[in-house]
């Protein structure tokens, strides 16, 4: 039943279909007259955009406020002629507990399985460079999507015993799996704001990426982690190595990275969604 005392209708959206799907709820939106809120989170978005500037725009001008997750993508906005904000995306404090120590250095992998997530760059080069890391690391991979090509990717290459693959992680899996790992990585070729690196940044883990989407607002090059070109192999072998072979730098790397995303925390991001909700009604 439509409720008619709803003044706001915040939408989360992406690109292609789902942006399509929030423009049908902006047009209901603007029927009864209420208050539109966009949420942007699509790493896709500035190609969505190029391709339909017409389409996206007149879209975007029914809406009161539009919000992205990044400095980056604000600027993207702001350049094409829309003024938007800023807001964090939400993610729950850690739980943290001791692991024990079994001498490897454990790389962690979340994501959909596929190749714009980078996954297959990176078991080609750990099976590429497998007598530097055998014993020295193992790389645990969660995710969903193309599930067996990954496994027989990892047993053709014979990387069993340093790339394993965990099946989709939740829960108590999830939390072993980020109080165990001391890196994260994430080779991908598109992204937004990854929930992902936020979560592993909350463990205090070292992270390996890319320079797209808003990473760069949360990496700091050679600071708490490494930033690379999608694609770039050699950055993969020679960042994963660095960590491997030098204990100093990974806890270097890896310290107070948690206090870099206190923004994130759910407390944060309701005051600053409040405020936003109150200007508007004002």
């Amino acid at each position: 039943m439509f409720k008619w005392k709803i003044k706001i209708v915040h939408i989360h959206t992406s690109q292609r279909k789902s942006f399509i799907r929030s423009n049908v709820f902006m047009n209901l939106a603007k029927v009864f007259k209420k208050k539109i809120v966009l949420h942007i989170h699509g790493g896709g978005f500035k190609d969505y955009y190029y391709e339909k500037p017409d389409f996206v725009t007149k879209c975007l001008r029914k809406c009161d406020v539009v919000i992205v997750l990044s400095e980056e993508w604000k600027d993207f906005l702001n350049s094409v002629g829309f003024a938007c904000v800023i807001v964090e995306n939400v993610i729950t404090e850690p739980v943290v507990h001791e692991v024990a120590d079994d001498g490897k250095v454990h790389l962690l992998f979340l994501g959909l399985i596929r190749q714009l997530k980078g996954i297959y760059d990176l078991v080609e080069v750990i099976a590429e460079h497998k007598d530097d890391f055998r014993g020295k690391m193992l790389l645990h991979v969660g995710g969903n999507g193309e599930t067996d090509v990954l496994v027989k990717m990892i047993n053709d290459l014979g990387v069993e015993d340093i790339v394993k693959f965990e099946g989709w992680v939740t829960d108590e899996k999830k939390i072993e799996l980020m109080n165990k790992c001391k890196v994260y990585i994430l080779p991908s070729y598109v992204e937004g704001l990854p929930l992902s690196i936020l979560e592993a940044m909350s463990y205090n883990m070292a992270i390996i990426s890319t320079r797209v989407g808003g990473i760069p607002s949360l990496v700091n090059d050679k600071k708490n982690g490494f930033l690379f070109e999608p694609g770039d192999k050699d950055s993969i072998y020679s960042s994963i190595k660095s960590l491997v072979d030098d204990d100093k730098l990974l806890k270097a790397m890896s310290k107070d990275n948690s206090q870099h995303i206190v923004d994130y925390y759910p407390d944060n991001v309701a005051k600053k969604l409040a405020e936003i909700y109150q200007s508007i009604l004002d």
